[in-house]
This record gives structure tokens, sequence and C-alpha cells, in this order.
């Protein structure tokens, strides 16, 4: 079975290699195959080497050449699109890293998330004061936003029973609440310092996107590039060549080859 398939194989190959070759050499058989015409053949397909080889040439060093541009303008755009995206962020930082948890509290580096069966909502820490209290049945944090809304946290600290199953220790409890209040104030300095940040950071983004140097460098070489390669002499020559080639075939053969 492997003979038969390779045998195919050959065959198949031989038929295809015959084609081609009667594509690109028309005319009679004796013209494609013939011995007498291996000179008129071997003309023909310098003409046609000359001209690939030029053109090949061009398209290495175009591509060379639209590579380092395109690995400019990615940088460009990198640089760009950072500081964009660090802009944003400081305009919208939103909730930030999650940093603790404790009961119905969840403390981010921009926001307290309050969870219960009640609500839902986020707090930001922006100028929150943050107060614990305690009593005989629950431990208390108090978060007061600046428009004087006040959410209180429970925490249990009785012994439990079979309705309130977690209690908290009060240690547990002040060193959570000591956290939130380090958090809001490393809050308020972000807030304090984000004008200077955020024109810091419009200044860069204006100094990224003025420097096109390198990016519009690269686009005027490649520019240059393809204008010389398409006023090249020797292009036009061995376009005339060729021409001058597949019409000589024509006149042997009666058949116009393919360039």
């Amino acid at each position: 079975m492997d003979a038969v398939q390779g045998a195919v194989f050959v065959l198949a190959g031989g038929l295809i290699w015959v084609l081609w070759r009667r594509y690109r050499y028309p005319g009679k058989w004796t013209f494609t195959f013939s011995l007498r015409y291996e000179s008129e053949r071997e003309h023909l397909a310098e003409a046609r080497r000359r001209l690939r080889d030029i053109k090949q040439e061009a398209h290495r060093q175009e591509s060379k050449a639209q590579a380092e541009l395109d690995t400019h303008r990615a940088s460009y755009e990198r640089k760009v699109h950072v500081l964009e995206q660090r802009i944003a962020a400081l305009h919208n930082p939103g909730l930030g890293d999650r940093l603790d948890q404790l009961g119905e509290l969840t403390l981010f580096e921009h926001i307290v998330l309050v969870e219960s069966a009640d609500e839902r909502k986020p707090i930001p820490l922006a100028e929150l004061d943050v107060r614990f209290d305690t009593g005989q049945r629950n431990h208390s944090v108090y978060l007061t936003q600046p428009d004087q809304q006040v959410h209180r946290a429970k925490y249990p600290h009785y012994p439990a029973t079979e309705e309130q199953e977690q209690r908290f220790d009060e240690d547990q409890v002040r060193d959570f609440a000591v956290r939130i209040q380090n958090t809001v104030a490393r809050e308020n300095a972000f807030r304090a310092d984000l004008p200077q940040q955020l024109a810091q950071a419009q200044q860069e983004l204006k100094r990224a996107r003025d420097d096109t140097v390198s990016k519009d460098e690269a686009d005027a070489r490649l520019s240059q590039l393809r204008a010389r390669h398409r006023d090249d002499p020797r292009l036009k020559e061995a376009q005339e060549a060729l021409e001058r080639a597949r019409e000589r075939w024509q006149a042997l053969t009666g058949h116009l080859p393919p360039a």
C-alpha cells in the first residue's frame, strides 16, 4: 500500500511539474521541453529572476523599515495609553485593593463597603469620621460622612446564642476601626495631593503626545524608501527586459508567456 501511495505521489508531483512548466513556457511541447530551445527558455527565466530579485530586495528593505515604524508607533501609543489610564484612575480611583473585612464592613483603599441584610452601599473614605464604642451587648463602629450621615456597624460580644452564632472580641473590633482610620488618613492625603498629581500627569501626557520624532522619522524613512524603489531605474530596466523576453518567446512560439 505504501509503495502504491508513493508511486501516486510521484506521478502527481510529475504532473504538477509538467503543468507548471507548460504554463511558464507555453506553445508546442518541443518549445517547453526540447533541449533545442533551452537557451530561449533560460533567457526568459533569467529575465524573470532579475525582476524578481529586485522586487524581493525592495520588499525586504521596506518590510524592515515598516517593522521599525510599527515598533516606534507601538511604543508611542503604549506611553500615551499608560498616561491616559493613569489620569483616568486619578479621576476615578474606584474601590482600590481590598484591605480587610470584619462583619458587615469590607475595607478597600478608597471606600468601605457596607453589606448587610438591609443594605449594600459604598461609603467614600475621604473625610470620613470613624469612631469605636462599646456597649453591654455590642461593640460599634460609627462611620460619619462629611454630610453628617452616620452608619453604625454592630459587632455582638455577648455569649453566642442560637440566633447569634458569631461574637467579636473588643480588641479585634478596635484594631479594625483603627485600620479604617489609618486608611482614611491615607485617602485624605491622596485627595489633597490629587490636583498636583493630575497636573503632573497631564503635563507628562502632553509631552508624550508631542514626542513624535522617532515615529515621524521612521515614517519618513519608509516613505523615502518606497519612493526610491518605485523610481529605481533597475526596476524599470528589468521590467522592460522581461517584456522583451516575453515578446521574443511569443514571436518564436505564437504564445505570450506569463510574467
